[in-house]
């Protein structure tokens, strides 16, 4: 066991998880430590040494997932000494490698390649012939002379989309062959470390008209079950960038048959059977289809705003599948939340941030500073989730009192910083 770790507890019958990689923004994790906190022991497995997820370990092996003969030996040595009830992972970037480490342990996991087929969004394509509800055309491309000729199959306008990226990096919207080229570039620059590269690394899809929404679900021995739904805010155009959620606990959508019917054949499709996933959807004047299907538990705080609205702990219920145990995602409440992140008013370096909070508007549950001095923040699409400043959450009886509530809050912040020109 790690130094600065509280001692093992006899008494403590709460079940035993390894968690994969906790995250380095508490900001955005550590709702769901105190959630899992409550009725597991975690022990860590994360090359970044414990910080603020600490208080909610008990013990850490010093290895990164990436580096899968590493972290395989690492586990099955933990498992002889303490055989955990199961692996639970909400990175992206590891969650396929967690999933190989949970096969190997024998815990209860999805398929690996399942994982590996929501990961990587030309696999998703492939698996989700045109025979299946919510399929979208989508072609993998090596090069922008590939791309024009694909977007002039497909037909303008279409979207630009990485492989295997998240957060919506690199994704644009093209309505000519003349943008084609400069987004071409730019979705083809957008890169994670932890990402392979590949050959034909860029999405060409048909683009999907209509609202977007997300179907978060808890899946257990194949059996799909939606537990609530999100509306998306997307006003940043031409990117696709995320600027708020809203969740409503009766939101009609949830029972929508053909909604249903679409979240439970791409799980179908790609052969995910046990975890939490969180699908995004565009309704379009054809029907609802599938932007992708994400095998982990939602990103961008929107399960905590699922929280908020009914009371249902995602994360738990992930780790209660993780542990072969079928979750209870019913209702707690009845209410609706939402979030609404904030951004500076250019890009800057940031010297000084405050929220006046003696203003704060009826309804607000809470306000999260993303920001401190000396972090560096850049407009979509310069950067897209690391450019905001602030997260927002308010909570009330319907969307109307949630968008009041946080609509004044803008006014509120106090933001000061050095210019970042070009």
């Amino acid at each position: 066991m790690s130094d600065g770790f509280p001692p093992d507890d006899p008494a403590d019958h709460r079940p035993l998880i390894l968690l994969v990689n906790s995250g380095m923004n508490p900001q955005y994790r550590e709702w769901g430590l105190r959630g899992l906190h409550r009725e597991f022991r975690l022990w860590l497995l994360d090359a970044r040494e414990a910080t603020w997820d600490r208080p909610y370990l008990v013990g850490q092996t010093k290895v990164d997932a990436l580096d899968l003969d590493e972290a395989l030996e690492a586990a099955r040595e933990l498992f002889k000494r303490m055989p955990f009830a199961g692996v639970l992972c909400y990175d992206e970037m590891r969650v396929h490698h967690a999933a190989i480490i949970a096969e190997a342990l024998g815990v209860p996991t999805s398929p690996s390649e399942a994982i590996l087929a929501c990961r990587d969004k030309s696999l998703t394509r492939a698996l989700m012939t045109p025979d299946i509800p919510g399929s979208v055309r989508s072609t993998p491309v090596p090069d922008a002379a590939a791309a024009h000729r694909v977007a002039a199959e497909i037909g303008y306008p279409v979207v630009l989309k990485p492989r295997a990226l998240a957060g919506s990096e690199g994704v644009a919207k093209v309505d000519g062959p003349e943008q084609l080229d400069a987004q071409f570039a730019f979705t083809e620059r957008a890169h994670f470390a932890e990402v392979e590269r590949y050959a034909e690394g860029v999405l060409v899809e048909e683009y999907l008209d209509g609202p977007e929404i997300g179907v978060d679900a808890a899946v257990f021995h194949g059996e799909v079950e939606p537990v609530f739904i999100s509306r998306k805010e997307l006003d940043r155009p031409p990117t696709f960038e995320e600027t708020g959620h809203f969740v409503s606990t009766d939101d009609p959508l949830l029972h929508d048959p053909e909604i249903v019917e679409v979240v439970r054949a791409a799980h179908a499709a790609l052969g995910f059977d046990n975890g939490v996933t969180h699908t995004e959807l565009r309704l379009t004047a054809r029907g609802p289809r599938v932007v992708e299907l994400n095998g982990r538990l939602s990103g961008d705080l929107v399960s905590y705003v699922g929280l908020l609205a009914t009371g249902v702990d995602l994360l738990v219920a992930a780790a209660r599948i993780a542990c072969g145990e079928r979750p209870d995602v019913r209702p707690r409440r009845r209410s609706s939340a939402a979030v609404r992140y904030f951004y500076p008013p250019h890009d800057m370096v940031v010297e000084d941030l405050r929220l006046d909070t003696d203003r704060l508007p009826p309804g607000i549950w809470e306000v999260t500073l993303l920001a401190e001095p000396g972090k560096r923040l850049l407009l979509p699409p310069g950067s897209f989730v690391k450019g905001r400043m602030a997260a927002g959450f308010a909570v009330g009886e319907d969307a109307a009192a949630c968008d009041r509530s946080l609509k004044g809050l803008g006014e509120l912040f106090h933001i000061r910083g050095r210019s970042i020109d070009g």
